[in-house]
């Protein structure tokens, strides 16, 4: 497992360190011609495309903008593609592949990958995958890139595997198993679309760079088979869930983390002691969350600027109150059990009071269903636990349980940074 976080590190430090040339020689095409939009067709909505300075500039209502030039031909398989990209505040985007002009809507055929480091949603709805989601399939909670700042995607499809890079940061290694439920879009073959999202959306495209791969190429890997638990976690996320285990085995390395993200679609945090904060470096250019674990006693001693997130384990009441109430705690773990229906009443209110989220742990099922109803009348915000490593979802399915059950919804759940 380590061996192959360490290759899948290498081989994107490699990538971006020498990058590739640009030349029909090479197989390199690019789509984006800076003079005008020859090749690219938009839907409903044209006016949100234009060329300026170069740049093929998005701003205005929704409206998709499908590649339909010369090097289309029957259509892309297996490819590499490179795409510079510059977003501005607020600003969704997105870059389909495998999809087909259609007059207008959301693209109803394609798989996307998510263009937004700040956009929040709109009306009722909170968006929450961010920069570098596989949508729908592999979404990242986290940002690891910037507005106002070129910005570099590539992807490489091969077969039944998808990987996305953000500025040299492997986001996403997606490998579609055999099968997969009717509703989940498979890999098929097409062209390229941008995303126009809305009218506070604002983004510039200057490089939109393809090269083919042959249609037979095959990254001879097998996907992973998680059992029916993998198809329930796919379609919550379909539904906005945001699965994240902010307090993970403290034995894994942040690299076999990072392969357990990539491989699931669940998030996860690496968690160090305030003694141990200068390992948090190790999750440096890896798609993970850092988080701070304290207890009572060393809850003074908590600084580190590397975390995004501080953790109070609590093993009784006393240690319990004192966390909820200190206000330097971002989400509460409850080890010692002490949250029931009899206590739920002082250690909630202390929690909305200090908005600390409150774990939900897959593998003790605990807190109970009865007091998490409480909590979210009380209008408490929860995380997960328990969701890695695998073993872990094999032996429970607590947290989709609960979900249904205590009728939370995805925006009663706490992520780091929104």
């Amino acid at each position: 497992m380590k061996i192959q976080a360490f290759t899948f590190a290498m081989a994107a430090l490699l990538a971006f360190a020498f990058p590739l040339k640009t030349n029909a020689q090479d197989g390199w095409v690019e789509l984006i011609n800076g003079k005008d939009m020859m090749g690219w067709r938009a839907n409903e909505n044209t006016a949100t495309w234009t060329v300026e300075g170069g740049l093929l500039a998005g701003v205005g209502k929704r409206s998709h903008l499908f590649y339909e030039g010369e090097h289309l031909r029957d259509g892309f398989k297996n490819f590499e593609m490179e795409v510079q990209v510059r977003t501005f505040k607020l600003a969704n985007s997105g870059i389909y592949f495998h999809t087909n002009f259609q007059e207008e809507g959301w693209p109803g055929t394609g798989i996307e990958i998510q263009v937004n480091n700040s956009h929040i949603g709109e009306g009722t709805y909170v968006e929450l995958k961010k920069m570098g989601s596989l949508y729908g399939y592999r979404n990242i909670y986290k940002t690891f890139s910037k507005d106002d700042e070129w910005m570099t995607v590539k992807a490489r499809v091969e077969s039944d595997r998808v990987q996305v890079w953000v500025n040299g940061l492997q986001t996403v290694d997606y490998r579609q198993p055999a099968r997969t439920f009717s509703r989940l879009r498979r890999l098929s073959k097409g062209t390229f679309a941008m995303q126009g999202h809305d009218d506070h959306s604002r983004m510039q495209y200057r490089s939109f760079r393809v090269r083919r791969l042959p249609d037979d190429a095959s990254s001879g890997l097998t996907a992973p088979d998680f059992g029916v638990w993998h198809d329930t976690l796919m379609a919550m996320q379909g539904r906005n869930f945001p699965f994240i285990d902010l307090n993970p085995p403290a034995n894994l390395t942040a690299l076999e983390l990072t392969d357990y993200v990539r491989a699931t679609g669940i998030n996860a945090a690496f968690v160090k002691s305030p003694k141990k904060a200068n390992q948090l470096g190790a999750a440096s250019g890896l798609p993970l969350f850092t988080g701070m674990k304290v207890t009572a006693k060393n809850i003074v001693t908590q600084t580190n600027s590397m975390a995004d997130f501080v953790i109070g384990e609590s093993t009784d009441m006393q240690s319990a109150k004192a966390l909820l109430g200190s206000g330097k705690i971002q989400v509460w773990s409850d080890k010692g059990r002490v949250l029931t229906a009899q206590t739920a009443g002082e250690l909630l209110n202390l929690a909305k009071q200090k908005n600390v989220a409150i774990e939900i742990d897959n593998a003790t099922r605990h807190p109970s269903v009865e007091v998490l109803r409480m909590a979210k009348a009380k209008g408490c915000k929860f995380t997960m636990s328990g969701l890695v490593p695998k073993e872990k979802m094999e032996q429970s399915s607590y947290v989709f349980e609960v979900l249904k059950t205590a009728g939370l919804d995805y925006k009663d759940f706490y992520v780091p940074g929104m």
